[in-house]
């Protein structure tokens, strides 16, 4: 079937947060009383090529969160920019790729959440121009970290040569061993990155 890069918005608020603060979303009670309607959007998303920025307003249980409830004002947010692979005819995403910082965090993070039907242990690999052997170039392993609703996330942090070979490259490919043993390979596109990791160093 026809694979193709969709921008519609995750089923999860933030990926890489949602992937790596897990347990603390499992610890989580009952919701709180209602606050005041903050007078900054909660999230909000823009769109670049292939790409899309998307950011959140964080909650969590300080007194700074309290007093911007209190006052409607926003507090810190987090980012990251994210690709959705569909299949034409399929409502549910096959692939998410997305790259962000965790709060208080300086290196880049690129996080992929795939379908659970994968093969633990084992490594996700990204290739910046979809090749293969000597004529690779951009390569990327992505540890597996965990397994939750449906899908399993893996990362890794990509240095600087090879963000700068992504951005400016046109067609990628993410290759993963299923739990069948057979090799899946899923298109990526790079177009739109450059403005997108742009755009997210300015809201870092």
């Amino acid at each position: 079937m026809p694979i193709m890069q969709s921008i519609s918005r995750s089923t999860f608020a933030l990926i890489i947060s949602a992937v790596t603060a897990l347990p603390v979303f499992a610890q989580t009670k009952a919701a709180p009383a209602e606050s005041p309607v903050p007078t900054e959007p909660v999230s909000t998303t823009a769109t670049y090529g292939s790409w899309v920025l998307r950011c959140v307003q964080l909650q969590t249980q300080s007194a700074a969160a309290s007093d911007a409830a209190k006052t409607g004002r926003p507090g810190a947010q987090t980012c990251e920019i994210v690709q959705t692979i569909q299949v034409q005819g399929q409502q549910q995403p096959i692939a998410q790729i997305a790259i962000g910082r965790l709060p208080d965090q300086k290196d880049l993070l690129l996080t992929a959440l795939l379908p659970v039907n994968v093969s633990l242990p084992g490594n996700v690999h990204i290739s910046g121009n979809g090749k293969t052997g000597a004529e690779e170039k951009g390569r990327l392993e992505l540890s597996w970290s965990r397994c939750f609703g449906g899908s399993c996330a893996a990362s890794g942090k990509p240095d600087a040569a090879t963000l700068t070979l992504l951005r400016a490259g046109t067609d990628g490919q993410l290759r993963f061993v299923d739990g069948g043993g057979q090799t899946v390979a899923i298109p990526l596109s790079w177009r739109g990155l450059d403005q997108a990791m742009t755009a997210l160093d300015k809201v870092k």
